[in-house]
């Protein structure tokens, strides 16, 4: 008698005592496998060694079970999904990466998907998937309620006629395709169409699912031949030399009592009708039947309950441990906990990172150095700009359907930037006049719907709708920006010297590089007015506007505003860009979501609650700061450390790669 945690357990425990015995001189066709969950073939045939040969399955497997049953599930969930011609990415990803789908294709489905993620398409218009391979033509279309089992039948076709297709999955194709024929045959073209389309598939996948569950494919084999793997019931009146029972937990073994029925018990049992007292006295003697002339029985079950306390051992094993008088032995699976104490991660600068990090100052495609971005990371947690700049781990990409604040601030940056992008293209100038404020709404609006437009590849000929996340996302945009012109138009007149202001470096000699080192970023807006030039950086968050002081900014364990050091940051890189001798005013500043709506706004920032009227004088300091990170950065002999201020891992991205959950 063996127990072991969770059904899985069960299985390969049995596995490897069969494996032994089997090599020890115990015969297949002796040998029985009782599987009273039916759930455990596919595991139990995963799991059998290669020394049983061939296998004879003889029990009812559920329909509902196998991998075809989730695939024609996402064939349902794709056409619930379809709207205006087009899919919702879910099911569509869902199924190019389903194994049958990439079994057939040769894994071409699965360059598709990456080429949709890639695009953000969140809603696939059907034309997109004509490029696909011909079965992913038939999976793709619409398909009218009435014609759904139609189309169910087709693609299964396909798939189990398919030479790739395992034997298995054949089988689950066959009985698959022969439910649907006998389903089509008994309802005919009674699929509620008289319904909207969406209202007929949901009501007919309810009844589907419900007819599905009760089917089970009959497996039957060659009784003499190979490793017998058997239900409960079809055990009756065979007798084999060595026993495996696995499941015997109650609920399992015996069953958990059958409640599809309107007739209370009492009236059953007075009219002499089947009670569950009669499954129980059923099963007890299909159990004791199976061990009863059996040389070697092992009995497996599972020793962890379930969280109401059900599940325990089955009666079963109690009667025979309590009243059969057998030499028993017992045995409980476990694996020792052996917890390993916490170790600090630590990365030490051998030459392949010291060259790696050489790399990242140095003009490569679009990157021309390292990035404000960069470098706030490596002040917040050396060890995330590791993994995220030196090691190249990424995060995989994904379609963005929630529109969090990283999409929401592109988009507005979009929005802004093309808004007088246009302006001085209409004005042939760079002069923003209070002239050039007057009825811009029409305008725009236009500028939102292509932005949305070009962020979910719609494309100008398909239809723009607005609808949940989005509808609330194009308000949010449109109020920002509104304001942010309000405030420009206050502003005004003022002249615009750079949008999305690349190309601007900031080179430094530091003593463990071979050559300068360079940092580089993007400028969300440069503008002038008279003598005093504006560093604008849009945020949607709700970054502070003060700092306390310069060293502040690059403090590893203090409250630091990262906002602040990216912007100042900027103002370096525009400082020392200007000709010598240049005084003109350089005032940083973020127009962001906590102050753009005050009605005494006032652009900039604070340091110790006065606003830096000039970041000139604030430059030298700065410098110093940034010389001294950067030294630190490059010098072979500092290692990259963890953070230890564990409020810099809520948002990481590689927490759960230094168990920082």
């Amino acid at each position: 008698m063996i127990g072991a945690a969770q059904p899985i357990g069960q299985v390969k425990v049995m596995a490897q005592l069969l494996k032994e015995n089997l090599q020890n001189g115990w015969k297949a066709e002796e040998t029985l496998i009782v599987l009273p969950d039916e759930k455990m073939l596919l595991p139990v045939l995963n799991s059998i060694p290669e020394e049983a040969g061939k296998l004879n399955i003889t029990m009812g497997f559920p329909l509902s079970s196998s991998p075809m049953y989730n695939f024609v599930e996402l064939l349902f969930d794709l056409q619930l999904s379809l709207e205006t011609n087009a899919f919702h990415f879910r099911p569509v990803i869902a199924l190019l990466q389903h194994p049958y789908l990439l079994a057939i294709t040769n894994d071409q489905t699965n360059t598709f998907r990456k080429n949709l993620i890639k695009d953000n398409l969140v809603d696939i218009p059907i034309e997109r998937l004509i490029d696909l391979p011909p079965i992913c033509k038939q999976i793709f279309v619409e398909v009218h309620a009435k014609n759904i089992l139609i189309y169910f039948q087709q693609i299964i076709e396909v798939i189990g006629s398919n030479a790739t297709i395992s034997d298995l999955d054949k089988e689950y194709a066959f009985h698959y395709y022969s439910f649907i024929n006998r389903l089509q045959l008994i309802m005919g073209d009674d699929l509620l169409v008289h319904e909207s389309r969406k209202k007929a598939l949901k009501s007919f996948q309810r009844l589907f699912a419900q007819l599905v569950r009760a089917e089970r494919i009959p497996f039957a084999g060659e009784p003499l031949e190979g490793l017998q793997i058997m239900g409960v019931l079809e055990t009756r009146n065979l007798d084999f030399k060595h026993v495996m029972i696995l499941s015997l937990n109650e609920g399992s073994l015996p069953s958990g009592s059958s409640k599809g029925s309107y007739i209370p018990h009492n009236v059953r049992k007075a009219y002499g009708l089947p009670t569950s007292a009669h499954q129980d006295a059923m099963y007890a003697y299909l159990f004791y039947r199976a061990i009863q002339r059996a040389e070697s029985v092992n009995l497996f079950y599972n020793t962890e309950t379930d969280v109401l306390g059900q599940g325990e051992m089955s009666r079963y094993l109690q009667q025979l441990i309590s009243e059969s008088g057998l030499t028993i032995q017992e045995q409980v699976l476990h694996n020792t906990i052996q917890p390993k104490p916490w170790q600090e991660i630590l990365i030490l600068k051998n030459e392949e990172i010291m060259q790696q990090l050489i790399k990242l100052t140095l003009p490569q495609g679009k990157r021309m150095g390292l990035s404000p971005s960069a470098l706030n990371a490596y002040i917040e947690c050396q060890l995330r700009f590791y993994f995220r700049y030196v090691a190249g781990i990424k995060v995989a990409d994904e379609i963005e359907e929630d529109l969090d604040n990283r999409v929401l601030g592109d988009f507005l940056h979009k929005v802004v930037e093309r808004f007088y992008v246009r302006l001085q293209q209409k004005n042939k100038s760079s002069i923003v006049q209070i002239t050039d404020f007057e009825k811009y709404e029409a305008e725009l609006m236009f500028i939102i719907d292509e932005v949305f437009r070009e962020a979910y590849s719609l494309g100008s000929k398909r239809e723009l709708v607005y609808k949940g996340q989005r509808l609330v996302v194009r308000e949010i945009v449109k109020r920002f920006a509104e304001r942010i012109l309000e405030l420009d138009k206050a502003y005004a007149p003022f002249h615009i010297e750079a949008l999305e202001r690349e190309g601007l470096v900031y080179t430094a000699e530091i003593d463990f590089a071979p050559h300068t080192i360079n940092i580089t970023g993007v400028i969300d807006r440069i503008d002038k007015k008279e003598d005093v030039v504006r560093i604008v950086d849009y945020k949607t968050g709700s970054d502070e506007l003060t700092f306390n002081t310069i060293k502040s900014l690059f403090d590893r364990e203090g409250k630091r505003n990262k906002a602040a050091f990216q912007t100042l940051m900027y103002a370096l890189l525009y400082i020392e860009s200007l000709p010598e001798g240049n005084s003109v005013k350089v005032v940083p500043g973020l127009i962001n979501r906590k102050n753009l709506f005050d009605k005494s706004f006032q652009f900039g920032l604070y340091m110790e609650r006065e606003r830096v009227q000039n970041a000139q004088s604030l430059m030298p300091a700065f410098k110093d700061h940034l010389m001294e990170m950067l030294n630190e950065l490059f010098d072979p002999a500092i290692s990259f450390e963890q953070t230890k201020n564990l409020d810099n891992c809520k948002y990481c991205d590689y927490k759960s790669l230094c168990y920082r959950k």
